[in-house]
């Protein structure tokens, strides 16, 4: 990433470029899980989580999707992949709150609409951005 608070920053990201909600939220809290493993694996992507979606889903509840709670939810639900096992109470045992916390506060939810893919720079701005950075810090 580039640019404070953000230079140099990492970031895994899932892409769902659909028309249509359909089965978002099953593969959001996935995704959800995986974010925990590799966060508690200090991978060196995890930074930053972004979900970046063209369809808005579970709306009704879109205001608690970043939240510990729903990470935690998540990670509980996909236990035997995240803790290898299927019993619930051993499973909240073994995950840790703090770290649900911190996935939570590194999670982006990203809505992108087809119109604002058009806005991309000209060609010419993107070569004097590219001639500055390098000038700043030596590469692009």
């Amino acid at each position: 990433m580039r640019g404070e608070p953000y230079q140099s920053d990492m970031f895994c990201a899932e892409v769902k470029n659909y028309s249509q909600p359909g089965g978002q939220g099953t593969h959001f809290d996935e995704f959800l899980a995986k974010c925990y493993v590799a966060a508690q694996i200090q991978h060196h992507l995890s930074d930053h989580f972004m979900w970046i979606t063209w369809s808005p889903f579970r709306a009704n509840s879109w205001s608690t999707l970043s939240s510990a709670d729903q990470v935690e939810a998540a990670v509980l639900q996909h236990r035997s992949r995240v803790f290898g096992t299927d019993d619930l109470d051993e499973a909240r045992k073994l995950l840790d709150p703090e770290l649900a916390r911190s996935v939570a506060a590194r999670l982006w939810l990203i809505v992108l609409s087809e119109k604002q893919e058009t806005l991309l720079p000209l060609k010419d701005w993107e070569a004097i951005v590219a001639a500055e950075l390098t000038r700043r810090e030596g590469s692009w």
